[in-house]
C-alpha cells in the first residue's frame, strides 16, 4: 500500500512536468511548483502513515530507482524513517530541497 502511494506521487509529479521543463539551469516556476505540490502530497501520506503506527516506512523500497519522482519519495520516506521529530512541513521542505536540487537536467 505505501509503496504504491510512493508509486502515485511520483506519478503526479511526473505528469505534471513537460519534457522540457527542467532544461534551463536554474529550475523554472514549473518545477518548483511541481516539487512543492508533490513533496506536500508524500509528507501528508507518511505523516498518516505513521499515525496510524507505521513502524518501518522503508519497507516498501524494494531496490533504488531511476525514477526521479520516486527517487524523491524514497528520499522523503528515509527521512522520515530515520527521524521521529520532523513534523510534516519539515519533510516537505527536506524533499522540496531534493526534488530541485535532483531534478533531470538537459
Amino acid at each position: 500500500m505505501k509503496r504504491t502511494k510512493t508509486l502515485v506521487a511520483a506519478a503526479a509529479l511526473l505528469a505534471s512536468l513537460g519534457p522540457d521543463t527542467a532544461l534551463a539551469q536554474a529550475a523554472s516556476e514549473e518545477v518548483k511548483r511541481a516539487c512543492r505540490q508533490t513533496t506536500s502530497q508524500v509528507a501528508r501520506t507518511i505523516e498518516a502513515a505513521k499515525r496510524r503506527g507505521a513502524r518501518d516506512l522503508e519497507q516498501g523500497v524494494r531496490k533504488p530507482s531511476d525514477n526521479w519522482g520516486e527517487q524523491v519519495a524514497t528520499y522523503m520516506i528515509q527521512a522520515a524513517n530515520r527521524s521521529d521529530s520532523l513534523s510534516e512541513s519539515e519533510l516537505a521542505s527536506l524533499g522540496y530541497a531534493y526534488c530541485v536540487e535532483r531534478r533531470p537536467r538537459g
